[in-house]
């Protein structure tokens, strides 16, 4: 009601301002009037000397008075309005009366239903302080019983990271154990080749063994500062399990390749360069052995580093010593080497296919089928060893363009020139091969030779490219293409190696029984009679067979000498080869020359 009462007294004064302004109105309506009345009087006074101007004063004051009948129309019209906005105001006004009834009623309403809701929430209200009370004795409850299986918890963890810690070190040392022990049967496995007599035929260059050697010392060390890695550091037995299966298989296989070397050596360097592979193998058991117990093996790593440095002092006094050669001349006695090897194959080839024309026009038969079974697979030796120097050729000059840098081919040459030194090596071994196999052939051929002088060739080729192979292979790049292509072709000649020698031995049976004798025809007296002159012959082959055993260590004593005397070799050396002790028949010899697995 108060504010309706407001607005109706907003609009009253609204009105009567109106009402006010428009009394002002008239008030000056009224003044402008008067001030016409006395403009017509003194008008009226100055009529005669103002008559030119009375028309004018007159529609003057026509307007007025038209003016002044305008405002009083307006002011009818404003009253009339103010009728109406009091008739409309009082409509509204009872409007708002009955809203205002309307709205008192509802709210009665809306009192009683908040009263009724109040009660329920107090009795809710009630109701979750009691359930809260029970609550929170149910959780000090369960909070007492997971600080207690908490503590229990810490406890029991205690006790399982304790075990654990435990088992760890059991693992760590299992794993230790059996890796140690896997290296020591690798390095003892290499140490019993020295008992084993089917060892024997195994052979190795010195140059080979060199570069074995290089990865033992490397090793050495790695497995020292492993150690102390490991033992400050855990989590490190992977990469300690790892070094010490590197270690040992570097030096198994150093040891190996060692006792191989003995076994192409002269005796008494052979067998100082076996005592000193004997000690270095056992010197790398002592450090596996010293690892397992945990101690440090820093003395024992020294100790074996001086027997491995002796093995490699020892090594290279096998080493064929080159004369000096000139900076300028060393490169291209390398290719004049390699096309020497290449002219000698191709020659050799061409020998044998003369001989195996030659051979069909004087033969037939069997002869005839095994003159052309060996003669073929010569020549496809011959061959095969023609495009493995090609692919070599083709690998070291890429070796020389990725190594040299900024330096000249023969600076390059100069500077490895151990590896150039073993390079010219095979490549002459190859091109020697080569003409022997060729001349055992003739031989063979014209039955004046043996097979088994043309096994021991094919084998003594096989092992000439091989080492060939080797070092062509010692300074290439791992993933180059033409050390893949090297090694297909030199597979190849492993293949016609094989073929060679089956082809041999295959006609050597063929001739053998085309010879045997019948004895179906011989009595009684005959049959003892062959029997004590074959017991005769198997005696005198006996003692024919030491005698030669004899004769291949001096010839091969001897061959040492020359080829030490030809590479530039100091004349002590030669004096001490001249002054060893000869060798009596009956005593163990050096093995045949045979192809050597290793290379």
């Amino acid at each position: 009601m108060d504010r309706i009462e407001q607005e109706r007294k907003v609009i009253q004064e609204s009105l009567k301002q109106s009402a006010d302004q428009t009394s002002s109105q008239l008030a000056m309506t009224m003044a402008k009037n008067t001030d016409l009345q006395t403009d017509k009087e003194h008008l009226e006074n100055q009529l005669k000397m103002l008559e030119d101007t009375k028309s004018s004063l007159m529609n003057q004051l026509q307007a007025s008075e038209e003016e002044c009948s305008n405002l009083q129309t307006q002011l009818n019209e404003l009253e009339d309005e103010k009728r109406t906005q009091e008739t409309s105001l009082t409509g509204e006004i009872t409007t708002l009366q009955q809203q205002f009834t309307a709205l008192k009623i509802e709210k009665e309403s809306s009192d009683t239903e908040l009263d009724h809701q109040l009660q329920e929430l107090k009795t809710k209200l009630e109701q979750e302080m009691s359930d809260k009370k029970s609550l929170e004795q149910q959780l000090k409850q369960q909070i007492s019983d997971l600080e207690s299986r908490l503590s229990q918890s810490q406890s029991d963890k205690q006790n399982i990271e304790q075990k654990l810690s435990g088992d760890i070190d059991l693992i760590h040392k299992q794993l230790l154990d059996a890796s140690i022990k896997e290296g020591k049967v690798i390095i003892q496995d290499a140490l019993d080749q020295f008992q084993n007599p089917t060892h024997i035929a195994v052979k190795c260059t010195a140059e080979f063994l060199l570069m074995r050697t290089e990865p033992v010392l490397s090793s050495l060390e790695t497995i020292k500062g492993m150690q102390g890695k490991y033992n400050g550091d855990r989590t490190e037995l992977a990469n300690l399990v790892k070094t010490i299966t590197g270690f040992s298989h570097h030096f198994g296989d150093c040891v190996i390749h060692g006792i191989a070397t003995t076994h192409s050596a002269n005796l008494e360097a052979g067998e100082e360069l076996g005592n000193a592979c004997r000690e270095a193998g056992e010197s790398g058991l002592k450090v596996l052995d010293t690892l397992g117990q945990g101690a440090s093996i820093e003395s024992d790593v020294n100790h074996a580093v001086q027997c491995v440095k002796k093995m490699i002092t020892l090594a290279e006094d096998l080493v064929p010593k080159s004369v000096e050669i000139k900076e300028k001349e060393i490169g291209d006695l390398v290719d004049t080497e390699m096309q020497s090897t290449t002219s000698a194959i191709e020659m050799a080839a061409r020998r044998i296919a003369e001989m195996l024309e030659k051979t069909r026009e004087a033969t037939s038969g069997v002869e005839l089928k095994v003159n052309e079974s060996i003669l073929d697979s010569c020549t496809s030796l011959m061959h095969a060893i023609r495009i493995l120097i090609e692919r070599s050729r083709d690998l070291q000059k890429e070796i020389v363009a990725q190594g040299r840098g900024t330096s000249t081919e023969k600076e390059f040459y100069k500077k490895n020139h151990r590896w150039t030194e073993g390079l010219l090596s095979a490549a002459k071994a190859v091109g020697w091969g080569a003409t022997a196999l060729m001349e055992a052939a003739d031989k063979v051929v014209r039955g004046e030779g043996k097979f088994e002088e043309l096994i021991v060739c094919s084998n003594e080729i096989a092992a000439s490219t091989a080492q060939l192979v080797v070092a062509s292979k010692v300074k290439a790049d791992r993933r180059s293409k033409k050390l893949t292509s090297l090694s297909e072709a030199s597979k190849g000649v492993t293949e016609n190696t094989g073929k060679v020698v089956g082809s041999a031995r295959e006609g050597s049976q063929i001739i053998e029984e085309r010879g045997l004798m019948d004895f179906s025809k011989l009595s009684l007296m005959q049959t003892k009679k062959n029997e004590m002159q074959s017991q005769v012959r198997v005696l005198e082959l006996e003692k024919e067979l030491e005698t030669e055993r004899y004769k291949l260590g001096e010839i091969r004593k001897k061959h040492y000498q020359l080829a030490g005397a030809s590479e530039g070799w100091d004349e002590e050396e030669d004096q001490e080869c001249d002054t060893e002790s000869p060798r009596q028949p009956g005593t163990p010899s050096p093995p045949p020359l045979e192809f050597d697995p290793f290379m």
